[in-house]
């Protein structure tokens, strides 16, 4: 009997290298240690603004504080993301549809405003526009894309 197989959906780089900045900031939490020294060097070989490091680790700790807990990644080469990974890349998604304390279907509590707003600096930092692709599943991509893809061969 043939094994099917099943392909994993290509993921947009600004999640490849997002995740890939969670997955350094949680190996800093797990050592006791803040590592945005090496979320720093990670993003500024990407080229992307100096804020990009602070600003991801600001809402990993401001959801991680919301929650109650430690944010769980996958494995550090992992081509499968966490659903906590999962979660946070769903805030960068919503982030723009929503007011800071307000609802919405797709998310009826809404986003605490620290929170929000950390979103909307990580997508910035990422050159993301405000607004969401038509399906709120699929990636959106940054501006300056090509400086990256160079780069993202190895994740994808």
């Amino acid at each position: 009997m043939e094994e099917e197989i099943i392909e994993m959906p290509r993921r947009g780089e600004v999640e490849i290298i997002f995740v890939r900045l969670f997955r350094l900031w949680a190996l800093g939490q797990k050592e006791c240690e803040t590592n945005l020294s090496r979320m720093h060097q990670a993003a500024s070989d990407l080229r992307l603004p100096d804020e990009t490091a602070v600003a991801c680790a600001s809402l990993f700790e401001l959801v991680g504080g919301v929650l109650g807990r430690t944010l769980t990644p996958e494995c550090c080469c992992s081509k499968v993301f966490s659903a906590d990974e999962e979660a946070l890349l769903g805030i960068l998604r919503v982030a723009p549809h929503l007011e800071p304390g307000c609802g919405s279907a797709a998310v009826p509590h809404g986003l605490p405003g620290a929170i929000h707003w950390a979103a909307l600096t990580v997508r910035m930092a990422f050159g993301l526009t405000a607004s969401l692709p038509r399906n709120i599943n699929q990636p959106d991509e940054p501006k300056h894309s090509p400086v990256l893809k160079r780069h993202l061969s190895q994740f994808i």
